[in-house]
């Protein structure tokens, strides 16, 4: 992973931010010869979504922790895009407060 001593790239080659909206200057970034012929420079969390490299996530609305992503899938966690099409985790919990989405999976609530 690319870190701060090194010259940070100009943006990220899968979202298209410029390296410091994208947090590359601050966070470093992934860079990957698999994906592109001539070489990819992606920021952490493009290469989170690419598979390359695996983050801790957590709800965007009440910080807990996503457990692996299988289970996670299992539990009922989804992605929620915001206005923007950015893209947050979602717990089942939050889905149910904030949607009214609970037919995905048991929320083990009683009632």
């Amino acid at each position: 992973m690319g870190t701060i001593d090194e010259a940070a790239p100009e943006g990220c080659d899968c979202c298209g931010h410029d390296a410091e909206d994208c947090g590359m200057v601050e966070g470093g970034w992934v860079s990957d010869a698999q994906l592109l012929a001539g070489g990819g420079v992606y920021c952490r969390a493009c290469a989170h979504l690419l598979r390359l490299v695996r983050l801790d996530e957590e709800c965007v609305w009440c910080d807990e922790l996503m457990v692996e992503e299988e289970a996670a899938e299992a539990r009922g966690w989804v992605y929620y895009a915001d206005e923007l099409g950015d893209l947050h985790p979602c717990c089942p919990v939050c889905l149910a407060d904030r949607f009214g989405i609970t037919a995905r999976v048991s929320l083990g609530r009683d009632g």
